[in-house]
């Protein structure tokens, strides 16, 4: 079996293979889509790390350029209208911008992140490497949708047998296998989401003929999430920058703004290594110069106004919090993992230290830590899991003049599992032969206002926890749970299902017809879970 892996990042890709011989992951390179990413590491020594950066330049109708194919030439900083970055970002949030029209093609976020997954897929081919399995790694909190696309992809390449994992979970696990019974935490915080997740692995003994083997078996023990991340950033350090000058986004025009961005970013990666750094861009067309000097301690304020740092805080309490009530203490967790760009921020990584202390602390290999720990996941004989969102039935009130939710299975259920009670349900009009479910995912987003006071000092309003609903991927339209045969008559009780949770992650319903004593659906399989 040749096993790889795919780490679709917001700024940067990796690609892993599992090397019989070395016994070892190695990150592939592709010629002419991967840069070298210079890292130096813990002990000093300087690193060159292959990756590719997330990036689609539309040239026109018949030809896509990719990764450092397009931030090498600086490709969009004159068409930024033909630049696509961030896609990956796009795709999570369940909620897209409108696809742009170019050349009498649509090009949306799923449209570029399909074309740029399958050029990676013809990479390897073309270097001989043809995969039995995949391991797509996935934000936490990303939303059914997003998993239903990457499975979707998947049949569309022909792809025998893929799995996804949790990035953070995936780093955690490359680490894990390799100390048994290690608690292992990992601090994801890349260029879209942050992700904490920690992780014990297990070794229990089985019979196989007549030798005892040594299994390996994983439990994610708590996990929590933000949505935020590099290009957050990078966006507030242009906004803050334009107010500094009396300017604005629509002042600066779209190339403008393009530019900016970029010069955000290299300002951002320089802080993590000096305290003060300088970036400067001249507007041809108007011959206007625009330098953005940012000093350390200023970019940390930016940080703390727009409660980045705050965000962090609450992610670690949270993952904490779970630990305490699984009986785990914070004192019992032997590695904290920090994995992802902007891990790079020496602020973030003196809050981590601040939490756990310098010798539990390590920050190494963060490019290609999910994408290595990724194919332990083919080496695991089980990972246990819990549903990281609340699943629940949304119904509409006709007299509050509202939709309410009946939950299902609440964030945090360890599944296999099932629902203790039943659901009994009446048709909602006279005559009605069918009954469908709206069933949904429900989270909660933090959400912050910026403001600026006469002074230019910065401000910003208190978190507010907002609670989402998301309808599950595949579902245009309600789930059809059962079919009534006579129909149904408003006010009388018709069905009543009983919900499960497989060890697939699937939703399970039985079905029976409470006026017939028929069951209509046995344990049928009607939605993935999250």
């Amino acid at each position: 079996m040749t096993a790889i892996a795919i780490d679709f990042g917001t700024s940067n890709t990796v690609v892993s293979l599992w090397e019989p011989d070395t016994q070892a992951p190695k990150t592939l390179r592709f010629p002419g889509l991967s840069r070298l990413f210079k890292l130096t590491t813990p002990a000093g020594d300087v690193q060159d790390v292959p990756v590719v950066p997330t990036l689609v330049f539309v040239k026109d109708a018949a030809t896509l350029l990719l990764g450092e194919q397009v931030r090498s030439q600086r490709l969009g900083l004159s068409q930024p209208e033909r630049l696509f970055k961030a896609f990956k970002r796009e795709l999570v949030a369940d909620f897209q911008p409108p696809a742009r029209q170019l050349d009498g093609q649509s090009y949306s976020a799923e449209f570029v992140s399909e074309k740029f997954l399958q050029v990676i897929w013809q990479q390897l081919q073309q270097q001989q490497i043809q995969p039995t399995q995949a391991i797509f790694t996935v934000p936490i909190g990303a939303f059914e949708r997003y998993l239903g696309w990457f499975r979707d992809l998947a049949k569309r390449l022909d792809i025998p047998d893929v799995q996804l994992v949790d990035e953070a979970t995936a780093a955690a696990l490359g680490y894990a296998v390799q100390h048994p019974g290690a608690l292992v935490l990992v601090v994801d915080f890349g260029g879209g989401t942050l992700d904490l997740s920690l992780v014990r692995t297990i070794v229990t003994p089985t019979q196989r003929a007549t030798d005892a083997v040594p299994v390996q078996c994983a439990e994610i023990l708590a996990k929590s999430d933000a949505y935020l991340g590099g290009e957050d950033i990078d966006l507030w350090i242009v906004e803050d920058y334009l107010h500094q000058i009396g300017s604005s986004r629509s002042a600066v025009g779209a190339v403008g703004w393009q530019n900016l961005l970029s010069l955000a970013e290299r300002l951002k990666i320089r802080l993590s290594s000096v305290e003060s750094a300088k970036e400067s861009w001249l507007d041809e067309e108007t011959f206007m110069s625009y330098d953005m000097e940012l000093k350390r301690d200023r970019f940390e304020s930016i940080l703390e106004a727009r409660q980045l740092l705050e965000q962090v805080r609450q992610a670690l309490d949270a993952v904490l919090a779970i630990a305490i009530a699984n009986g785990i203490r914070k004192a019992e967790i032997e590695q904290v993992l920090l994995v992802g760009g902007s891990c790079l921020i020496p602020a973030v990584q003196q809050l981590v230290l601040s939490y756990f202390g310098r010798q539990r602390v390590r920050f190494d290999r963060p490019f290609e830590a999910i994408a290595h720990g990724a194919l332990a996941v083919s080496q695991l004989a089980r990972l246990d899991d819990y549903l990281h969102h609340t699943y629940a039935i949304r119904l509409w009130e006709p007299s509050a003049g509202t939709h309410t939710y009946v939950p299902l299975f609440k964030q945090g259920s360890r599944y296999p599992c099932q629902r203790l009670e039943p659901l009994t349900l009446q048709v909602a009009s006279h005559g009605q032969t069918e009954i469908r479910l709206d069933i949904g995912e429900v989270a909660t987003i933090a959400q912050s206002e910026m403001t600026y006071d006469a002074q230019g000092r910065m401000t910003s309003t208190p978190l507010l926890q907002r609670e989402t609903y998301r309808s599950l991927e595949s579902q245009h339209e309600a789930v059809c749970i059962a079919r009534l045969n006579p129909p149904g008559q408003v006010g009388v009780d018709r069905v009543t299902v009983q919900f499960e949770v497989n060890e697939q992650r699937s939703l399970v319903a039985t079905v029976q017809d409470l006026l017939t004593n028929r069951v209509l659906v046995e344990r049928v399989a009607i939605a993935k879970l999250r």
